[in-house]
């Protein structure tokens, strides 16, 4: 079999011009899309770290502020407590002051209605020498017309 040299430096020449060829209007449009789409990527993950981090210091930055509302909150909420509990005192004391205030009345007014019973007839009285003119108070702290007498408001005032 004979070689014909003419027919392979043919062939090498059109191998080499079809490798030129694809490397000019094949392979390097590929490559250069190629590398604008790595661009693209590495663009689009620069972007995202840098928005990444921009939300992280926001998180933080909400966190700090959600923290600074919540001792303010807080700090109201003991306040409005201490307030509270302080309103609520002075009012207790208001009522068992007008309490004592309309039981001494009372008594003043009983002492008055009343005449005291002789010294050497009975023992002493723990109600001030009251006890034998109840005024028509019953033993359940109302009198005869139904409202309360002071011994049943100084039974509520004692539970509270």
């Amino acid at each position: 079999m004979l070689i014909d040299w003419f027919t392979v430096a043919a062939q090498a020449l059109n191998f080499l011009i079809l490798a030129w060829l694809l490397k000019r209007f094949l392979y390097q449009p590929i490559l250069q899309a190629i590398d604008a789409r790595e661009k693209r990527i590495a663009l689009a993950l620069a972007d995202a770290d840098r928005k990444m981090a921009e939300a992280e210091q926001e998180r933080d930055a909400f966190q700090i502020k959600n923290e600074e509302f919540a001792r303010q909150r807080d700090a109201l909420l003991i306040q409005a407590v201490k307030e509270a509990k302080a309103e609520r005192q002075r009012l207790l004391d208001a009522a068992r002051r007008a309490a004592d205030e309309l039981s001494a009345k009372r008594r003043e007014t009983l002492k008055k209605r009343c005449p005291q019973p002789e010294s050497g007839t009975s023992a002493p009285d723990p109600a001030g020498g009251l006890r034998h003119c109840t005024s028509g108070a019953d033993r359940s702290g109302r009198d005869q017309s139904g409202r309360a007498s002071d011994r049943g408001l100084h039974t509520t005032l004692a539970r509270t």
